[in-house]
């Protein structure tokens, strides 16, 4: 056998071991991405503070996601990484997560971002793209949910469909957490 014909074998096998121990629903690498990121931004270190708590709560209970806080210097520059695809999750204070949600001022450049949120507590709301998928969604939520106490953490209750931009609406993934379905694993 040559050596081309070694690697590629090595690399099949490789491939295929690893594909085969895991389920959709536990992986967490995004082409490339890397991660499961949580996106804060430097004008507010409280929501750095509250995503390192976060972070460190996914890591406790979904080793395999690797979460980390990934830091942006403004809040335009996570709205831009928020609809660039590079975020999974962001923990953003409420008056920002709405003014995102909504196209409003200073994120008027990025126009209304399909948001959700998966918790929140009195201050910051843990949002994703309307697009992260549902069994993800369900996981983190029921991962931060395991210790909720330490930052008064809630799944709210505002069903998607509504044309009202009051709010954000909660992630599909989250609200079936929230009525205590099962994760489906098809």
């Amino acid at each position: 056998m040559n050596r081309r014909g070694a690697l590629t074998g090595i690399s099949a096998l490789a491939a295929w071991i690893m594909l085969s121990g895991q389920t959709p629903s536990r992986q967490w690498r995004r082409d490339g991405y890397g991660d499961l990121l949580l996106y804060t931004n430097n004008d507010d270190p409280g929501a750095s503070w509250t995503g390192g708590l976060l972070a460190g709560q996914l890591l406790k209970m979904l080793p395999a996601s690797g979460a980390r806080v990934a830091v942006q210097p403004t809040a335009e520059d996570l709205a831009g990484a928020i609809t660039r695809g590079h975020s999974d999750l962001a923990v953003v204070a409420y008056d920002l997560a709405l003014k995102m949600y909504r196209g409003a001022a200073p994120f008027q450049q990025f126009g209304p971002i399909e948001l959700r949120v998966l918790v929140e507590n009195y201050k910051y709301q843990v949002v994703c793209l309307a697009d992260f998928p549902r069994d993800k969604a369900f996981l983190v939520t029921e991962a931060l949910m395991q210790d909720p106490e330490p930052l008064k953490l809630n799944v709210p209750d505002r069903p998607a469909g509504t044309q009202s931009r009051d709010s954000i609406p909660t992630h599909p993934g989250a609200a079936a957490f929230r009525r205590g379905e099962q994760l489906d694993t098809k």
